[in-house]
């Protein structure tokens, strides 16, 4: 399955738009962020541990972590918020409000207040993804729309099998070449460290409305 996003984020700057597309193949899901042509991968390698790997695809190149290897400082163990990009956790925190549909075209509305930001998500659990989710507070509003859903099996792995045949090299192994341009940018960029790219992470920051690198 892919299903693809916009995340729309109102602020005293201004307003921002950005794409985010989740992929979803047996045992695998990815993040692909349009914009700096990106896709963070991670494998389900068992109940507790999980592979994550990052592509670059406008380089066609691809870094690889071990499974529980720390990724921006932090190792990798919550599946359901990877596949789903609002975890089990956050859902149980949140208050259901209402519920429309029937069977697979069930739709729960949750809510919940935050210091000080109300969210709201609509989550369609028969395939446990977001249709929508507000964040907004005194400060700021975001606004993701599920734009659409495509099921068609043979785009999903040819999509993944394009990227698993990018030139990968292992994250441990970075630092020991000095002659690979592409690392070396990287490194002094600061992207393979710090991430290029994503509207949240593992401790919710995203629900304050992403950041930019």
């Amino acid at each position: 399955m892919v299903a693809r996003y916009t995340v729309d984020t109102h602020n005293a700057r201004g307003e921002q738009q950005k794409l985010l597309e989740l992929w979803r193949n047996e045992g695998v899901v990815a993040h692909r962020y349009p914009q700096t042509q990106i896709t963070e991968a991670w494998e389900q390698v068992n109940a507790s541990l999980i592979k994550p790997t990052r592509y670059f695809d406008a380089h066609a190149r691809a870094i690889e972590y071990q499974p529980g290897e720390k990724v921006h400082g932090k190792s990798e163990t919550n599946w359901s918020f990877r596949n789903q990009l609002f975890s089990d956790e956050l859902i149980a925190t949140m208050t259901e409000t209402s519920r429309t549909g029937s069977g697979c075209n069930t739709l729960i509305t949750f809510e919940r207040e935050d210091n000080g930001t109300r969210l709201t998500l609509i989550w369609q659990p028969a395939l446990k993804l977001a249709t929508s989710f507000t964040a907004e507070s005194t400060h700021q509003s975001v606004h993701w729309t599920l734009t659409n859903t495509e099921f068609d099996k043979q785009q999903i792995e040819q999509f993944f099998a394009k990227r698993y045949a990018y030139q990968s090299t292992d994250f441990a192994d970075i630092g020991d070449d000095h002659t690979d341009p592409f690392l070396t940018r990287m490194v002094h960029q600061g992207f393979i460290e710090k991430g290029a790219s994503g509207y949240y992470n593992s401790d919710g920051d995203a629900l304050q409305g992403g950041h930019q690198h």
